[in-house]
């Protein structure tokens, strides 16, 4: 019975919709950062969903910038410091990545192929199909469901019919849950506004990124340019050099390879 009353509950949230209302899906990603242990992490990310347009982003990055309106923005050192704004009308991805000094975007149209296989499975109350697909690096598993009448999923991923429940990666080191749902108050989506002019490539944005990586001292120094120069600063800017190197050389398994 409470199986039943679950399921029905999911249908009548989303065929009372209204237009105009963000509706929330929470998954909980659970990954291996590094590949130089087998240290396990979880997070939890919001999928906020409205009309044919998405907001992909980690639950403690949205309250950061959720408080971007009354307080300076919290830059931190992270792997999972992304914003996805998708547009199913177009099959179309921004992200936007805060790189700690600040963020650099990128536009795309994900060449994801899906597979739609033929086994199929109950997942809690969903009966759920598989379908598999390559993208950055990596070949994914997903398991969707046609009871949720939203074409999208976690991070870049779209365009299966139906709203993604599970996906993984094949060696297991990104897996990514739908862990619930619900109706929000709000009546637009956290986008921020995102000019066509201001997006790079995708190659250019990977090649942005791993110059700072390696070296981002050159860009930590152009972000201070008008503070002058002290021994002291100096000082400080290598000791944040070298702990950014340091971060990414310990947090190098990225959801893209």
């Amino acid at each position: 019975m409470k199986k039943i009353n679950l399921f029905v509950f999911f249908i009548v949230l989303y065929s009372c919709a209204c237009k105009g209302q963000v509706h929330r899906f929470y998954y909980e990603l659970t990954y291996k950062p590094s590949t130089k242990n087998k240290t396990i992490k979880t997070d939890i990310f919001y999928l906020d969903s409205l009309d044919k347009r998405s907001v992909f982003i980690r639950k403690e990055k949205w309250e950061s910038d959720s408080l971007f309106t009354t307080q300076s923005p919290v830059l931190s050192l992270g792997t999972m410091n992304f914003k996805v704004i998708k547009d199913l009308g177009n099959s179309s991805v921004i992200l936007k990545d805060d790189l700690f000094i600040g963020v650099i975007s990128y536009k795309e149209y994900p060449d994801l192929h899906w597979k739609l296989l033929p086994e199929k499975r109950n997942t809690g109350t969903f009966q759920v199909q598989k379908a598999e697909a390559n993208y950055g690096g990596r070949h994914w598993i997903a398991w969707f469901t046609q009871d949720i009448p939203v074409f999208d999923g976690p991070y870049v991923f779209m365009g299966l019919p139906g709203l993604i429940i599970e996906l993984k990666d094949a060696n297991n080191e990104y897996q990514w849950k739908l862990k619930g749902s619900k109706k929000n108050v709000r009546s637009t989506l956290q986008t921020e506004s995102v000019m066509d002019e201001s997006l790079m490539s995708k190659e250019a944005y990977i090649k942005n990124k791993e110059n700072f990586i390696n070296d981002p001292l050159p860009v930590l120094m152009q972000s201070m340019a008008d503070v002058s120069k002290s021994l002291e600063i100096m000082n400080k800017m290598n000791q944040q050099a070298e702990a950014i190197k340091k971060y990414h050389r310990e947090n190098d398994n990225t959801i893209e390879r």
